[in-house]
């Protein structure tokens, strides 16, 4: 419907245009201010909540869970809910670890979910009744690098090791000084650091999510100096609008922004966070949109679609400021804060009909649905990417994916080992698969950043606004050239969807 929308829009009669905008009162209100989100995070937080199963899970999918709670606690808000959410991954946390074979143990999964349980504040050494810190230790190998075990072979990578090294980070001991130096000792030449563990510096190619990851673990334990060079490379790596994408040939993306906003926070690189948080709003569907949408988070334009859930998990941390190893679940209230709305400066990625939003037209306005299928799941992100591809953030790839929701397997997903999120299912080392960032979240459909944030589906009909300022937007839009519509129509149709 999207589609057929924006071609309606991109080849409505000029006629038909000049008749309405002659009609009365079709002039916008020049002291009219747009309304915008008064906290994005929060609004992000309570959104999400209300997409859980029975109130507790993500559809009982146990990175993405994670990647909620941790959501949560960084705002300080439903602290009921992250409550009920850690218990459902104590009780299922033996599907998490072993996969369905009680030899295996996944370490990226394992240490999401003890990443998670010392957020909350939870005994990581009886878990559901398991031991959290004595799984993830048994892991360590000689060269202190995190190893999965089973007969599916090591999955392990970046997201894997950082996801470790934050997890045992928060215990009495810390972690381990040689999980420490190996997490270190993966950078590449350039400053950033690979997905995978391979040693081969002549291949050692960098990407945003796992350098978002690792200098998140390495500020946790107080390497600064180690993680500066990632510091820089994330800062080079910024694009003009802001954002993010997987790597320097992927359009921004909401996982990769997220971590790479999470890293500069933390490492005091305020200006770069703080551009990365706009771009980030410009894609956060807003105040113009329905109610039921407000606070949804949109991989690359602000819609609150399949993928949104797993996007707007991964990207509240990021909203709210914090760094993986700054966040922390006590004291928060219990509730979900209300979806609030104020006068603002300008758009709130939320769908205002001004072709803009708060970043969101940056990478390219109109063609949303994208043929960016560079970078694989949206998921994967911080997932590392065992798993296969949709999770994203901070799971250091034990989950899926990355943010891609469900859509093509990323790295992002902040899973540990879910397969990668933004995922390039071609670096892994054989451990990985599908990615490291949930970057290309669901196949990276939408190149359009935040689709130019008309409305919250990106097109101009469906806004609930008055038509004819619509019209008037879309007889601008036509003036630029529908065949840029009528180019992301074509090249919408050649990329993968969830």
């Amino acid at each position: 419907m999207t589609t057929l929308r924006r071609r309606a829009a991109a080849v409505l009669p000029a006629a038909l245009i000049a008749t309405a905008l002659a009609l009365p009162g079709t002039t916008a209100r020049a002291d009219e201010t747009p309304q915008q989100l008064l906290s994005p995070a929060e609004a992000a937080a309570t959104w999400a909540v209300g997409k859980l199963t029975d109130d507790t899970h993500a559809s009982a999918d146990h990175g993405l869970t994670a990647d909620i709670v941790m959501g949560l606690a960084a705002t300080g808000t439903a602290g009921n809910t992250a409550e009920r959410a850690t218990d459902w991954l104590a009780a299922n946390a033996g599907d998490y670890i072993h996969r369905g074979n009680p030899d295996a143990v996944n370490a990226g999964g394992t240490a999401k979910l003890a990443l998670v349980a010392a957020i909350e504040h939870r005994d990581l050494s009886d878990f559901g009744g398991h031991d959290l810190t004595g799984l993830l230790l048994d892991r360590v190998q000689d060269t202190g690098r995190f190893s999965d075990a089973g007969p599916a072979g090591d999955m392990s990578n970046q997201f894997t090791q950082s996801l470790g090294v934050l997890a045992l980070a928060r215990t009495a001991e810390g972690a381990p000084e040689s999980t420490v130096e190996f997490l270190a000792s993966t950078r590449c030449a350039d400053g950033g650091y690979p997905l995978s563990l391979r040693r081969n510096p002549d291949r050692c190619t960098a990407d945003t999510d796992s350098t978002g990851m690792a200098v998140q673990a390495l500020l946790a334990v107080d390497r600064t100096a180690d993680a500066a060079p990632g510091l820089d490379w994330l800062e080079a790596q910024q694009q003009e609008n802001g954002g993010w994408g997987y790597n320097a040939a992927s359009a921004a993306n909401s996982n990769s922004t997220a971590l790479a906003v999470q890293a500069l926070a933390g490492g005091g690189r305020d200006a770069a966070a703080a551009r990365g948080t706009a771009w980030l709003r410009g894609v956060q569907v807003g105040c113009s949109a329905v109610a039921a949408d407000r606070g949804a988070v949109g991989y690359m334009e602000p819609v609150a679609d399949g993928m949104a859930l797993r996007a707007t998990a991964q990207v509240i941390p990021a909203l709210a400021g914090v760094a993986l190893g700054d966040i922390d679940g006590a004291g928060g209230a219990a509730e979900t804060a209300p979806v609030a709305c104020g006068p603002g400066e300008g758009g709130d990625g939320g769908g205002d009909s001004t072709v803009g939003g708060a970043g969101g037209a940056a990478d390219g306005g109109a063609d949303a649905g994208g043929a960016d299928v560079t970078t694989g799941g949206a998921d994967g992100g911080a997932d590392g990417g065992q798993d296969g591809g949709s999770e994203g953030g901070a799971d250091s790839g034990t989950d899926t994916g990355g943010s891609g929701d469900d859509a093509t397997g990323g790295a992002s997903d902040g899973d540990t080992g879910d397969q990668g999120a933004s995922g390039d299912p071609g670096v892994t080392d054989g451990s990985d698969t599908s990615g490291a960032s949930s970057s290309a979240a669901g196949s990276a459909t939408a190149t359009g950043g935040a689709a130019g944030g008309l409305t919250p589906d990106g097109g101009l009909a469906n806004t609930g606004a008055n038509p004819v300022p619509l019209v008037a937007a879309a007889a601008m839009l036509l003036a630029a050239g529908s065949g840029v519509y009528l180019l992301a129509r074509q090249r919408r149709r050649g990329a993968l969807r969830p």
